[in-house]
């Protein structure tokens, strides 16, 4: 666990002005990622390559197995199963979206 926290701070580390702060944001998507796989639903939100934000309902838990098998992971991704899309989604984890950036986004 903490190899793939440092793993997502070493990836994201040039998005933030030091690596604690990375380090920090780095927390939250594991807390995310934990969730997404002990819950039947998270709610969480992030910003599209397109510049617009996406309030996404999905899981890991009882998800179907994606297409084409297993990947190599990358930490720079957050794959999730899409409740309202019935379908595998990602999203960059520079672009996760927590607390008051929520409100700051829309």
């Amino acid at each position: 666990m903490k190899s793939r926290l440092f793993n997502i701070a070493h990836t994201i580390k040039n998005q933030f002005a030091s690596f604690s702060e990375a380090l920090a944001f780095a927390w939250k998507v594991m807390k995310l990622q934990i969730a997404l796989t002990a819950s039947a639903f998270v709610n969480f939100t992030y910003r599209k390559i397109d510049g617009s934000v996406r309030e996404a309902v999905g899981t890991l838990r009882n998800a179907p197995t994606p297409k084409g098998g297993h990947r190599k992971a990358n930490h720079g991704i957050l794959t999730y199963f899409d409740l309202q899309q019935n379908d595998w989604r990602c999203a960059k984890v520079e672009n996760l979206i927590f607390g008051k950036e929520c409100q700051n986004a829309a």
